[in-house]
């Protein structure tokens, strides 16, 4: 006997006659990341009165299923950061629509609160601090006064950054596509409603070529220094790109 429990996904500002197709998918999509457990828990329909989001979930998928929606109520330690984030968007969703929402289950009632519309709106703003970035100009050029440069780090990551007079600018045309520059200024840094850091501008005020030698190569040579706390790692290269946050 094939035995589901309910899972009810409430958005309070929706019936489904208001709830648009596009938004719906977007919830769904979200839910989809929150519970996890793909094959096993199926969306059934859009239940009258508020907009209630029903999926079912097969009886030997719901303890995982439940203990996801507990890791976030509780806030434990080993909560997996891809229901942090579900959570997090679905909250952000009801936010935007003047929304609040909850998760409750058929029997045994509410599981999760999501405070959607009653939870201020964290203030995005931004600061300007001495910042210094590594890469290859990848783009320089400009008919003003103050011209745009785009660099691209070793990661493939782009930053955006601009240089004050023409005499300047040729200085660092002669580096586009070549050696990898550190370049120093004071950037601009925005931070969103998510907490999140992100350069906007790198203005420019001095330069230096760094050594462009392959990191397998330079972590070899370490390997050679004595006393070097890399020597104690069998792949320093893979360590090094953990603590960048790259793998």
């Amino acid at each position: 006997m094939d035995i589901r429990e309910k899972l009810t996904f409430k958005i309070d500002i929706f019936t489904p006659e208001t709830l648009p197709m596009a938004r719906l998918a977007q919830y769904l999509t979200q839910l989809s990341l929150l519970y996890g457990n793909n094959e096993n828990v199926h969306f059934e329909k859009v239940k009258k009165g508020s907009a209630l989001l029903q999926v079912a979930v097969e009886e030997v998928a719901f303890p995982k299923v439940f203990k996801r929606l507990q890791s976030v109520k509780t806030l434990a330690r080993d909560v997996d950061q891809d229901v942090t984030k579900a959570y997090k968007a679905l909250d952000a969703l009801l936010r935007n629509d003047n929304a609040v929402g909850s998760i409750s289950r058929s029997k045994g009632g509410k599981i999760l609160d999501f405070p959607g519309r009653k939870m201020p709106s964290p203030e995005c703003y931004s600061v300007v601090q001495p910042t210094s970035v590594d890469g290859v100009i990848i783009k320089i050029g400009g008919k003003d006064d103050t011209i745009p440069v785009a660099l691209r780090d070793q990661e493939g990551k782009l930053f955006n950054c601009q240089v004050r007079g023409q005499t300047f600018a040729k200085e660092l045309s002669a580096y586009y596509l070549g050696h990898q520059l550190r370049v120093h200024g004071d950037a601009k840094w925005t931070r969103s409603a998510d907490g999140v850091w992100e350069m906007e501008i790198l203005n420019i005020a001095s330069y230096e070529e760094i050594d462009s030698e392959p990191l397998d190569k330079v972590f070899e040579e370490l390997k050679n220094i004595p006393n070097n706390g890399w020597t104690k790692l069998d792949d320093p290269l893979k360590e090094w790109k953990k603590n960048r946050g790259i793998e």
